[in-house]
């Protein structure tokens, strides 16, 4: 994954987008705050508390990354997003491909963007910390650039295997579940999800 990210990290854009603000630039800009619905509304309704962040809010957060040459924050990553190109894809406002960087790895990456602890994975490994500063917000950036794929109305092109004519069963329609399964799908398997209750997507 190193090598990835270190060939991903000299390709010219990445380069000019480095070198278009210094790093003391980008350790002044503060981290992000998500907005939360009003607590007397939310009591009343069913709707998402954390509201997701706007372009805007999003193209600053995603430039307090200082694209680090060993970032650490892809080894705190349980399936080794390229974090670092996802981030500067949102900061140059390229957020389709932002979104094809999270889907090289990752299946669900708008769950994942909202329930993966990363405070304790990806996050907790930011250089910033050790500049006595806040992480990289990058789960809020991670939903941001899923939930903008999906809001845009653009289609997504997956790459698929020829099928193989292997059938295989998935119990349970989880996250890991629905993961797998489309894992398995666009390596050409015959894929079919059982689940025991009447809605897919897990407890």
């Amino acid at each position: 994954m190193e090598n990835n990210n270190n060939v991903s990290r000299n390709e010219e854009w990445r380069v000019e987008l480095r070198s278009s603000i210094s790093p003391k630039e980008r350790a002044a800009i503060e981290r992000v705050e998500m907005p939360q619905l009003d607590p007397a509304y939310r009591i009343t309704c069913n709707e998402e508390v954390n509201q997701g962040i706007t372009e805007e809010q999003a193209v600053r957060e995603a430039t307090r990354c200082l694209d680090c040459n060993n970032p650490q924050c892809v080894t705190g990553c349980p399936v080794g997003i390229d974090i670092p190109k996802f981030i500067k894809n949102i900061e140059r406002r390229h957020f389709a491909d932002a979104a094809a960087t999270l889907k090289e790895t990752s299946s669900l990456p708008a769950v994942c963007g909202r329930v993966c602890p990363q405070e304790k994975q990806c996050e907790s490994k930011c250089i910033r910390l050790k500049m006595k500063q806040p992480a990289v917000a990058i789960g809020y950036l991670e939903r941001f650039a899923a939930d903008w794929q999906r809001n845009s109305g653009e289609e997504e092109t997956v790459k698929m295997e020829p099928k193989n004519g292997i059938k295989v069963a998935v119990v349970g329609s989880g996250p890991s579940g629905l993961s797998f399964a489309g894992d398995m799908a666009k390596k050409g398997f015959d894929v079919t999800v059982f689940e025991a209750l009447h809605e897919i997507g897990g407890v």
